[in-house]
């Protein structure tokens, strides 16, 4: 085949290597010899070229698909009738199919989910504004970008004209049974619709790293899919957003009209979702780690000098022991410090480090959701924990044994140990540790350590530390009065701005003025509340004078009117103050490399909108 196709394609296409192989033909690397660009060219079977009706209707569908033009589709550049030989030519994507990349790291986290799903949404939502449909979205059908991770779906065209048996026909199931909706495999008149639930069973694959239906027959599997419920998402992977899980349990609705109605609304929901997700500065992660390390270190050292510490000072090498591990502890504690003093320089705050702290130990919890999600993967580890359950109790027997039946008390005075004794502790000691690090490090469960951590920064420790390192800061550095403990900080968002370099600022002069916009109508809505709440008191006590036997309906309905415009006044102003707090975190995303400065004109202008 490698050699037919090599020969009959040689004055265009240089073949290199196969790269894949299924029921729909086989997958070539070639190079484009005109263009010089890598291209892939998949063979269609001898079988599917030989018949001129199926021929002609796979060139036409084809045809439509050239004419795509999506970053989540992979295009088709042409296609070649080289006599019984039929081909079509695509552009090559250095990356791997989903089916390969769940198989090669096990399931997708939240953030990896919801971008695949929103990305094929957004292919599918083009194909369908466009009359296609795919009828074959599966993983084998999805690329992901080895340098980007983009999604791109392919073969949009092909598995509608094909059947195992040949030609389509009506009313005839085409597709793959493991990824069908009830309708397709019903052979039902379809729409886009059907394709969101191939995509649901392909989010369900995705996460969970299974299938929601499997059988031994295509006739069982079609019957499943037209009749029972798949389970739901967070039965599986508890860890999920709700939103996420809700999402994907959707699109795997039996009526087309329960689930999404269309991929551009698949996505617009994705886009909320994505959104809500807390993202870590670069400048906070590493802090997180280093922090991590010196807090770890501190907590071994302290072990160190317990063990260590002198009954009586007389003992010089255990005072001269204790000094140098006390030394250790002030240096990681000193460079602790200084650390968060730099983060402070930065515009970061304790509730910054607090918020990436708990979005890392979310992301630490979801990869281990992920490991058990899989079954193979999750009973791998398990076996392994037993183990180091079962050493560590047999290394912790044997201790005992040779600690009181192989020592010996001395006539002088101390111990003395048996050889064989000093061989069976020594070993049974190695057993223990060597236990206690496999259960430690397990990635089922989060260790105590990172337990102990998220306490720590999340506590009085972590605010300590921030306000222990804040000490002496200049008052107009990127501290601002973040430090205080309640309050608007209402130079947040310009301290920011200010810490920026030269060129970025005056290309945000607009932005600086929009900011002081939105801080002054902060400070008149703080004013107008303080009136509103003085004369809420006021009509409180006054009597309303000439209204008789009307005095108390009416002041009830001065004091409703008054409570409500307070009531709206001060949401509106709290909706600033966070739209001020949005603002700061982008240009904070913007100093660290994260954000764009159109990102933070386009967040300044909606905030200032809902200034009014």
């Amino acid at each position: 085949m490698l050699e037919e196709v090599r020969l009959a394609l040689a004055d265009r296409y240089a073949i290199e290597r196969e790269l894949g192989r299924g029921g729909m033909g086989t997958v070539l690397l070639a190079r484009d010899l005109t263009l010089q660009r890598p291209v892939a060219i998949k063979v269609l079977p001898p079988e599917m070229a030989a018949r001129p009706e199926l021929r002609e209707r796979f060139l036409r569908e084809t045809q439509t698909a050239a004419g795509f033009s999506h970053p989540n589709i992979v295009s088709v550049h042409a296609v070649e009738e080289r006599g019984a030989m039929l081909c079509f030519v695509m552009a090559f994507v250095d990356g791997e199919t989903l089916t390969q990349r769940v198989r090669r790291a096990g399931p997708l986290g939240p953030a990896e989910a919801s971008k695949l799903l929103q990305e094929v949404a957004w292919a599918l939502s083009y194909a369908h504004g466009r009359g296609v449909i795919h009828r074959d979205i599966k993983p084998d059908n999805i690329l992901l970008e080895r340098a980007t991770g983009r999604a791109l779906v392919t073969d949009f065209g092909i598995a509608r004209t094909t059947t195992p048996s040949g030609l389509t026909q009506v009313g005839e199931v085409i597709g793959t049974p493991q990824f069908m909706s009830p309708e397709q495999a019903a052979g039902e008149p379809l729409d886009g619709r059907s394709d969101l639930y191939s995509l649901g069973i392909v989010a369900f694959f995705a996460v969970t790293g299974r299938l929601p239906f499997e059988a031994d027959s295509t006739q069982a599997l079609l019957a499943m899919q037209i009749t029972k419920v798949p389970p739901t998402i967070a039965s599986l992977r508890p860890d999920l957003p709700n939103a996420l899980a809700a999402s994907i349990d959707k699109l795997l609705a039996k009526n087309p009209a329960d689930r999404f109605a269309s991929g551009e609304e698949l996505a617009a929901e994705h886009d909320a979702l994505r959104l809500a997700q807390p993202e870590v500065a670069p400048a906070i992660r590493v802090y997180h780690e280093r922090a991590s390390q010196a807090i770890r270190a501190v907590i071994i050292l302290s072990l160190m000098l317990v063990v260590v510490w002198p009954r009586d000072f007389d003992n010089a090498d255990r005072v001269i022991m204790c000094v140098f591990l006390i030394a250790f502890m002030w240096g990681f504690a000193i460079q602790l410090i200084g650390r968060t003093r730099y983060l402070l320089r930065q515009g970061f705050t304790w509730a910054d480090v607090k918020g990436g702290s708990l979005a890392i130990a979310a992301e630490g919890e979801s990869a281990r959701a992920q490991i058990r999600a899989v079954p193979a993967e999750y009973k791998r580890w398990r076996q392994v924990l037993r183990g180091a359950f079962v050493t560590a109790a047999i290394g912790a027997f044997n201790l005992y044994y040779a600690m009181t039946h192989m020592r010996f008390v001395k006539p002088d005075g101390g111990f003395r140990v048996s050889r064989p004794g000093i061989v069976m502790i020594s070993a049974s000691v190695a057993m223990i540790a060597l236990a206690f690090v496999a259960i430690m490090t397990s990635p089922l469960r989060g260790s105590p350590i990172e337990k102990l951590e998220q306490l720590l920064w999340s506590g009085p420790f972590g605010r300590f530390l921030f306000r222990l390192a804040a000490w002496k800061l200049p008052l107009n550095s990127a501290v601002g009065s973040a430090m205080a403990s309640t309050g608007h900080t209402a130079r947040g968002p310009l301290t920011a701005l200010d810490g920026l370099d030269g060129s970025v600022r005056k290309s945000l002069s607009g932005a600086r003025a929009g900011i002081e916009r939105i801080e002054h109508r902060v400070e008149e809505l703080g004013r107008r509340e303080s009136e509103l709440a003085r004369a809420l008191r006021e009509a409180e006590t006054a009597p309303v004078a000439g209204l008789g036997e009307a005095a108390d309906p009416r002041r009830n309905a001065i004091l409703d009117e008054l409570a409500e415009t307070r009531k709206q006044t001060a949401e509106q102003r709290q909706r600033l103050i966070q739209g001020l707090e949005h603002i700061r975190l982008q240009l904070l995303r913007l100093r660290t490399g994260l954000g764009k400065v159109e990102e933070v004109v386009a967040e300044v202008a909606g905030v200032e909108k809902a200034a009014g």
